[in-house]
């Protein structure tokens, strides 16, 4: 898709999926001179069948969009999806990019909790990253990317490069989760040019804490795909389209209930392959980012060692 105006995009916080986008985006949200979507994660410059669908339907997901706001969007998929990057150079004015970052073992365990509480994992952590590549071989652009590149998602070096190199006079603001708070809430902000708005938001709330599903029943009624289950189907209908996602956010966190398993000992079932991949990836990701990751290698190490 080309469009002849630019869409007008003043930031984008691109990834990685399990960092922090949701609480940056709750964040921003709530700043009253910042617009973002009606909805997180549009998905529109990653999802075919979405980037199909024109410039025209992605700027009507900005009904805040006026005339001195700050307009941006908190897109995980960005970063992961190779198409994505060349999709928003194609079509935006975008120069602004926050790429958020977290310790490559605790955010693919992160993402292995959510797909195993949604019903889509049912193998144990070192089963599940044994099987990734056969499954991302299989798979590479439905549901396995989707939900079961765990490993693949925590290899930044390679997805940061790629927005670099089809970016390289944009400004780019390289942060680790463990940054965020109220210091990283003001460095995001002045980044994209606002004054920080601290009144309007909760740091002490934790978007997406580990849990695991209180009902089998809901939680494969929420999440079954194609819509097969009748529940899920009756929600489609009675709800417009505007709530129904609202709707499915509120059952799975209503579904939620707190991990019972020791996140350290699932993390100690890694396979030591992983954990060196990472810990190379790393040394990488410095060189393109600048970041000190100094801690995160010697943890990987240390993992190994034992």
């Amino acid at each position: 898709m080309s469009v002849s105006t630019p869409i007008a995009i003043d930031f984008l916080v691109v990834g990685a999926q399990k960092a922090g986008t949701t609480s940056v985006h709750d964040w921003l949200a709530a700043h009253p001179a910042i617009a973002l979507p009606v909805h997180k994660e549009t998905r529109f410059f990653a999802d075919p069948d979405r980037f199909a669908k024109g410039a025209g339907w992605y700027r009507e997901q900005f009904p805040k969009a006026i005339e001195g706001k700050a307009v941006g969007e908190v897109d995980p998929e960005y970063l992961y999806r190779p198409q994505a990057a060349a999709n928003i150079g194609a079509t935006s004015d975008a120069h602004r990019f926050i790429v958020l970052l977290r310790h490559p073992l605790k955010r693919a365990l992160s993402q292995y909790l959510m797909s195993r509480r949604r019903g889509y994992e049912t193998h144990d952590f070192r089963e599940a990253l044994t099987l990734e590549g056969s499954r991302l071989h299989d798979d590479p652009d439905g549901f396995a990317a989707d939900h079961l590149g765990y490993t693949a998602r925590s290899r930044y070096a390679e997805q940061v490069k790629r927005f670099r190199e089809q970016f390289p006079q944009a400004e780019f603001l390289f942060m680790r989760s463990d940054e965020l708070g109220e210091a990283g809430y003001r460095r995001i902000c002045a980044f994209i040019g606002v004054e920080p708005a601290p009144e309007t938001v909760d740091f002490a709330a934790r978007s997406n804490t580990a849990s695991e599903a209180r009902s089998a029943f809901l939680r494969d009624a929420i999440h079954a795909p194609g819509g097969k289950s009748p529940l899920r189907r009756a929600i489609v209908r009675m709800f417009p389209r505007s709530l129904k996602r609202s709707v499915f956010l509120a059952l799975e966190k209503l579904n939620q209930s707190p991990l019972e398993d020791d996140p350290e000992a699932i993390m100690a079932t890694a396979p030591r392959a992983v954990l060196d991949a990472m810990r190379d990836d790393l040394k990488g990701l410095e060189e393109i980012t600048g970041l000190d990751l100094a801690d995160w290698r010697e943890d990987l190490a240390r993992r190994m060692a034992e």
